[in-house]
């Protein structure tokens, strides 16, 4: 399942801030940044900041099962939740779990290949996440997508 270049701790610190980021361009109360293991069935969760950040970083799991990454995995395109509690598209034990309200995805991808996903959970106004933080967080993916991809390329040539 591993791609062997997730663990890698050169990566966790640029990972990190690239959730910042996210978090601070949305004002999320976490954001995570989830990589596409095997060739994206799989979910990795990177790197993540925020309230939540420690539940969640470093978990995996099947894209499938895995909520709101794996569907923008699936997809491709980005994932809005407006109202988290009893939407299907979530894990209910985690809207439980972390109180999570709102929620975005948006996939990353370079090129074609799927590189993997940035999520956003609640906003810090407790408003839900609208269609023009969608776009921003959007927008950044595909910035930040050509990086990642990199990166990742050369730790997978180290």
């Amino acid at each position: 399942m591993s791609d062997g270049w997730q663990s890698d701790p050169r990566l966790l610190p640029d990972l990190e801030t690239l959730a910042q980021r996210a978090q601070a361009l949305v004002q999320a109360e976490t954001a995570v940044v989830a990589l596409a293991e095997a060739g994206g069935t799989h979910v990795y969760y990177a790197a993540a900041v925020g309230k939540h950040a420690a539940a969640i970083v470093g978990k995996r799991g099947a894209a499938a099962t895995a909520g709101l990454c794996g569907l923008a995995f699936d997809s491709q395109t980005p994932v809005r939740v407006c109202q988290a509690k009893g939407d299907e598209r979530l894990r209910q034990d985690y809207v439980t779990a972390l109180g999570i309200e709102t929620a975005l995805a948006v996939p990353i991808v370079h090129a074609g290949q799927l590189i993997g996903a940035l999520m956003v959970l609640n906003q810090l106004e407790g408003r839900p996440f609208d269609a023009m933080a969608e776009q921003q967080l959007q927008s950044y993916a595909q910035t930040i997508a050509p990086t990642i991809a990199s990166t990742l390329d050369k730790l997978k040539t180290d």
